[in-house]
């Protein structure tokens, strides 16, 4: 009962300060993505995007998942850690050059030299964040969300103070590239400083042979996710050209921007979910509380984020943006449904299960790229809203593997609160500004209205944030 309360005390804390840098975070990257789209345009803005999305799943790539190893093995020891850092600093090293002198190859199927360029320039310091991520990943293990929030918010914010004067003074790309080095090399000095793990240059197979096997098994299975993530980089820019893929980038951009809770939820569901994973009526009623919250707080927020962009993001960013407010209740939308099952994926990480989410991953990626080939030269760029509707019954899978160990979770309330955003979300596309906002209002009035337990959990949300302000001032008088 003690080690649940302390989980439950660290766990809210953790999700106080999460919440809060996220909110800090999105008010910062929202401005400057803002005011780099502005400036760059969708061409120049594509080109840099598309760069810097392959550098992320090159980054994902190279990690082989020992970072969740070391965030989720129950007796992890000092050496395990040690030897984790010493293979991203002989292996990894190596993995860098290798993937440095293929750069070409992304030139070719990008058709754009300056791709390539940029990826030479970025490529070395996926060693510097493969560093960092050993000491951020003891952070998470320890439920150290305070430090984890910090260092995530500085290395963004060096970001934004070094990309978007440069962008501003040459009118260049190379303001993004330059902000994403910084934020690389802040992100590891801070998460080295607050977790300081020994360097060691001695190979010890006895203590890295259980590492990489639960690593690599992990990556596997993690791997076809973190593929999805080159759909817009690797194959809307083969198909559409870079500016398709500044454009939709934008889109992509406002959903995560607006996604607050559940980049808080993600983030700490896998070292939560692992301690809770032997009390499956615990396991089921924390899940389906999560997906209401992840529900009406996301949905909520972008329906009416959609009722207002079509007025709004041609004002900030300019016409030639257009496209990306109409694409983006597609998006939204289909971002909310798989936001519901974070947490089926994130439990069934914990117990093992790492083959079930890895055949849901292939499956969701292999419908989206296909959903791509066939829609985006039938409709443009609407095409990749359409794609990702189609990847969506893949989901099924993620349930199904969820319900034979813990039974099935109560999706009521969850289904109710998406089918509520969608008049707001499809009605945005065509509706006047006026109508959509009176659909969004009618839409969730009845929804609180009519649906008792959707009304108790905004009644419990509204507590507990007047409980979290009361506290604060009590603490400072």
């Amino acid at each position: 009962m003690q080690i649940a309360k302390n989980l439950k005390g660290k766990v809210l804390k953790g999700s106080i300060y999460l919440t809060v840098r996220q909110l800090l975070s999105a008010g910062f990257s929202l401005v400057s993505t803002v005011v780099i789209a502005r400036v760059l345009g969708p061409q120049n803005y594509g080109i840099a995007v598309t760069a810097i999305g392959i550098l992320y799943f090159l980054k994902w790539t190279v990690r082989l998942g020992l970072n969740a190893y070391l965030v989720r093995k129950p007796d992890l020891s000092k050496d395990d850690v040690e030897q984790v850092l010493f293979f991203y600093n002989t292996v990894g090293i190596a993995f860098c050059v290798v993937l440095w002198l293929a750069t070409p190859i992304f030139a070719w199927w990008t058709g754009r030299t300056e791709v390539a360029q940029i990826l030479r320039c970025l490529v070395p310091l996926l060693w510097v964040d493969m560093v960092g991520g050993v000491s951020m990943s003891m952070l998470e293990r320890d439920l150290r969300f305070n430090l984890i929030s910090l260092t995530d918010m500085l290395a963004q914010f060096s970001n934004y103070l070094l990309s978007v004067p440069i962008v501003l003074i040459w009118n260049s790309y190379w303001g993004l590239v330059a902000g994403t080095a910084l934020q690389i090399i802040v992100y590891t000095s801070l998460a080295s400083y607050f977790y300081r793990v020994s360097w060691c240059w001695c190979w010890r197979w006895q203590a890295l042979k259980p590492a990489l096997y639960y690593g690599l098994t992990f990556y596997c299975s993690d791997w076809f996710f973190t593929l999805k993530s080159l759909t817009v980089p690797a194959v809307v820019s083969r198909l559409a050209g870079v500016e398709a893929v500044g454009i939709i980038n934008i889109a992509l951009r406002l959903v995560q921007q607006l996604s607050l809770l559940r980049e808080v939820i993600r983030r700490m569901s896998m070292s939560v979910m692992a301690k809770l994973m032997s009390d499956p009526q615990t396991t089921r009623r924390i899940l389906d509380r999560g997906m209401a919250y992840v529900g009406l707080l996301m949905s909520g927020v972008c329906a009416l984020f959609a009722c207002i962009a079509p007025w709004a993001i041609p004002e900030l960013v300019g016409t030639k943006w257009l496209l990306s407010v109409q694409i983006f209740p597609l998006l939204a939308l289909t971002a909310s449904v798989d936001a519901l099952f974070d947490l089926h994926k994130a439990t069934l990480y914990a117990i093992g299960h790492n083959n079930a989410v890895g055949y849901r991953n292939a499956v969701s990626t292999g419908l989206l790229w296909l959903g791509c080939w066939l829609f985006i030269p039938w409709v443009g760029l609407w095409g990749y809203g359409l794609a990702e509707l189609f990847a969506l019954p893949s989901l099924f899978s993620i349930h199904q593997s969820f319900a034979k160990v813990y039974g099935s979770p109560n999706y009521w309330s969850a289904f109710w609160i998406i089918l509520t955003a969608i008049p707001s979300l499809i009605g945005s596309i065509w509706l006047p500004l006026l109508v959509r906002l009176g659909v969004f209002i009618v839409s969730y009035g009845l929804l609180f209205m009519l649906n008792q337990n959707v009304r108790a959990l905004l009644l419990e949300l509204w507590s507990i944030a007047t409980q979290s302000i009361k506290r604060k001032i009590v603490k400072t008088s």
